[in-house]
């Protein structure tokens, strides 16, 4: 534990640079014509350049444009066709750069362009930034001779499927109801867990129908069809993958979803990990399970390590994976449930994770496991500013530091680090006129006594 404090400058120029898909589209959503553009934008600055999409039906359409814009400022091209994102990087090491063409979380909406590094990372507002001032100056387009290549791969799922049973091997036959929502996750997850000894019911595996029978992302309201699937079948665990493999949900044996911060906790019990990147406003049963001091009777044939290190960082891929880059860390993961795996790529990776609960499923049961797990009292409490914001930010990263020097993080808001509870203080809103104070503890008097504690130093700065 450590303090971590930084200069919100920087940060805060960044967050007014636009993101590709948002920069020709003021109604959000993207057209092929905007997709071309940006397609030579990429082109102007990577000439080697993999792409490949989800089973959103407008994916094709988006993706055919960026790469008419990528090989006509002469950048080859290898499409990889349908294929979740974490496979990429993960066959695919050699890429200047990764295109992704995918809409993961909402259906009836046309797919977005997401642009990833070699290693699986999304690319940062700053390089952003840059591909958008080079490709916005006049670029001659090449010749006919110098016009990119465009080749077509389909081995990336084959190879996918070999790493993964190279690195989980064969589990004990575990009951498992597996959801990937029509998505192109369906092309591998069902063989992976299947190859693994699962004893697999699949719903929602197929691919060709123009809307899923449900939202391709995985909240719970999402997953009526798994849960009740899983109720009716007495010992399965549910799991639900979204539309581009970078999110999943767990259901437990009695048809109850799993908090996703529960999930990662059971992933982190079962993987003990040695370092950890996460958002600064995550629930303190995170940090128990990195730490084993909970879990007990956990079966895993992973050792606890000795030394526990943990970062804590904003909650958004770029932060996290520039952390788990900067720091070197192991595992680095979101409040909604994704999860990063550095020994695979930077790229969240929900099929490996749900390879991982399988494996855990059949030697625990996740259902006793969460039972057995501390409750955790949770006060929210916000408070009206508007006054000036950065003077604030400095009044109160000071007396954060006056109160527990080495238990302060400041992110995107402050976290502090008590004996026996945490508290986070963050701005809300657009205008960031609403102070947002959360305080946990298993105590639920300690937990009050913080929140106490935390709304007075917020006053004091104001």
């Amino acid at each position: 534990m450590g303090i971590n404090i930084k200069s919100n400058v920087l940060s805060n120029y960044m967050a007014t640079v636009p993101d590709l898909n948002s920069i020709y589209a003021d109604d959000e959503e993207m057209t092929p014509e905007r997709a071309l553009r940006i397609g030579k934008m990429i082109g102007c600055s990577f000439k080697t350049v993999s792409i490949g999409m989800d089973a959103n039906p407008s994916s094709k359409m988006i993706k055919n444009s960026v790469i008419s814009g990528l090989i006509s400022m002469g950048a080859d091209v290898k499409d990889v066709g349908m294929i979740p994102d974490a496979v990429i990087p993960s066959t695919f090491p050699d890429n200047e750069c990764i295109v992704t063409i995918s809409e993961p979380n909402k259906q009836g909406v046309i797919s977005k362009i997401n642009i990833f590094n070699p290693d699986g990372s999304i690319f940062t507002k700053e390089q952003t930034r840059q591909l958008i001032k080079v490709g916005e100056n006049e670029q001659r387009m090449p010749s006919y001779k110098d016009v990119g290549v465009l080749s077509q791969c389909n081995s990336a799922i084959e190879e996918y499927f070999d790493m993964m049973i190279k690195r989980h091997g064969v589990c004990n036959e575990t009951p498992i109801i597996l959801d990937c929502g029509c998505g192109c996750t369906s092309l591998c997850a069902p063989h992976i867990l299947s190859a693994m000894n699962a004893d697999l019911t699949t719903i929602n595996a197929q691919i060709g129908t123009k809307f899923s029978s449900r939202p391709p992302g995985v909240e719970e309201d999402c997953l009526q069809t798994l849960t009740n699937t899983v109720s009716c079948n007495v010992g399965s665990i549910g799991i639900a993958l979204n539309g581009n493999g970078t999110r999943l949900a767990l259901v437990d044996e009695g048809g109850k979803y799993v908090n996703p911060e529960l999930m990662i906790s059971l992933v982190l019990l079962y993987l003990r990990p040695s370092s950890l990147v996460v958002p600064i406003n995550t629930s303190a049963v995170i940090d128990d399970a990195f730490n084993d001091l909970i879990g007990e009777g956990l079966n895993t044939p992973n050792k606890s390590n000795i030394e526990h290190r943990i970062y804590r960082t904003n909650n958004d891929l770029e932060h996290v994976t520039q952390m788990m880059k900067e720091k070197n860390a192991d595992i680095g993961v979101l409040d909604d449930g994704t999860m990063i795996f550095s020994d695979i790529s930077m790229c969240p990776d929900a099929i490996n994770a749900a390879a991982i609960l399988t494996k855990m499923s059949g030697e625990n049961s996740i259902k006793n496991l969460l039972a057995s797990f501390p409750k955790y009292v949770l006060l929210k409490e916000s408070i009206q500013h508007t006054g000036n914001p950065d003077i604030f930010g400095k009044k109160l990263t000071e007396k954060l530091i006056g109160l527990n020097e080495e238990g302060v993080w400041q992110a995107d808001g402050w976290r502090t680090d008590m004996d026996h509870g945490r508290f986070t203080i963050s701005r809300s809103n657009e205008f960031g006129k609403l102070i947002e104070i959360t305080a946990e503890s298993k105590d639920r008097a300690y937990a009050v006594s913080m929140m106490e504690l935390a709304k007075e130093i917020v006053h004091s700065c104001m």
